[in-house]
């Protein structure tokens, strides 16, 4: 893997503290689900538990064990969705319902969204009310009638527990791949760029992002948008486009978008991966403009942190990782199968 970093982008490595004395089973996590407060995450077994964590200089902890709130579940069918605020409630999705659990009031909500032959596979917060979520659906509804497996995004209204809306995906995609959502609107990769749409799937003709987009491939010289992500309360967006394919080893350009509600917008080439197998992103940090890169190489998963528009941290390889995300502000804590800890990284001053 080669990472070549954009014009005035400084990249440089940030070390973690590893915590070996990892209180959970590890064969037995099923997922793991940022809260964004302080030094928490929560963890959903195979033993059908919800564990509150935290985790500081001394180690981590099991904070609160709840047994109430976790269906029967099967492997491969949760999802975490990553908070766009900080805060006590972990949202997940599992297979066609999502189910919020708030932490500090000991309150479970549940939602089943789908029915049928759909699975959820990836969710997103629209805005930081977290009122309206966009997910991924998996549709193998006419599976046994040719092999063909649909997919489509659809936003529901957590107020009113309906759905606003849906659209297509052009082509089956993996989860969270070739779209996104936040700062109220929804972007889907279609036609060589990308469609915008409003909440309720009103399609926003010549947004800044669509345009934006349109750069962003043509400067790296590629057809298509691979990931993305926007920010959940800001006109900011990352994408990663596909430059070179052979053989499943790929190159690719990662593009840092903002805009503005005059329709202007900047474009800022964020590096160029060379040599890689994929890349994708978890989300943005729940206070402030860092975001999670993910980068499949070599059977381990490289990760690294963009933050604003000239910084890189390379947080290193990961074997075995099953889950990361946003502890607070400036805290980021990866699980490791292999090793059976938790890494934590601390940014520093003003990098989030």
């Amino acid at each position: 893997m080669i990472v070549q970093p954009g014009p005035d982008v400084e990249r440089r490595e940030l070390l973690a503290v590893a915590f070996h004395n990892y209180p959970l089973d590890d064969a037995l996590v099923a997922c793991q689900i940022p809260i964004g407060t302080p030094g928490g995450a929560a963890v959903i077994s195979y033993e059908n538990a919800l564990c509150s964590l935290h985790v500081d200089e001394h180690g981590a902890a099991i904070r609160e064990l709840i047994t109430d709130v976790v269906p029967a579940i099967a492997p491969g069918d949760l999802a975490p969705v990553h908070p766009a605020v900080p805060g006590p409630v972990c949202t997940y999705l599992q297979s066609r319902r999502m189910i919020r659990y708030d932490l500090a009031a000991h309150a479970t909500r549940q939602l089943r969204m789908l029915h049928g032959d759909n699975t959820l596979l990836a969710g997103a917060w629209l805005s930081g009310q977290e009122t309206r979520l966009a997910v991924q659906v998996e549709d193998t509804s006419r599976y046994d009638d040719g092999g063909l497996v649909l997919g489509r995004i659809e936003v529901f209204d957590l107020a009113t527990d309906r759905r606003l809306g849906a659209a297509p995906l052009p082509r089956a995609r993996d989860a969270g791949q070739g779209w996104a959502a936040g700062a109220d609107i929804v972007a889907i990769a279609q036609n060589g760029g990308l469609a915008v749409f409003t909440a309720d799937f009103a399609l926003l003709i010549e947004h800044p992002l669509t345009r934006a987009a349109r750069d962003a491939l043509a400067e790296a010289g590629a057809s298509e948008v691979h990931s993305l992500r926007i920010h959940p309360t800001q006109p900011l967006a990352v994408l990663a486009a596909c430059t070179a394919d052979t053989m499943g080893v790929r190159d690719f350009t990662l593009h840092r978008i903002t805009w503005s509600a005059t329709g202007s917008f900047e474009v800022r080439r964020l590096a160029k991966l060379h040599a890689v197998g994929d890349v994708g992103f978890g989300a943005f940090a729940p206070a402030g403009d860092a975001l999670d890169v993910r980068i499949a190489t070599g059977g381990v998963t490289w990760m690294m942190l963009a933050v604003g528009p000239h910084a890189l941290l390379d947080l290193g390889p990961s074997r075995g990782l099953q889950g990361a995300g946003w502890s607070g502000p400036r805290r980021f804590l990866a699980f490791e199968r292999g090793a059976a800890q938790i890494a934590v990284w601390n940014l520093p001053e003003g990098t989030a």
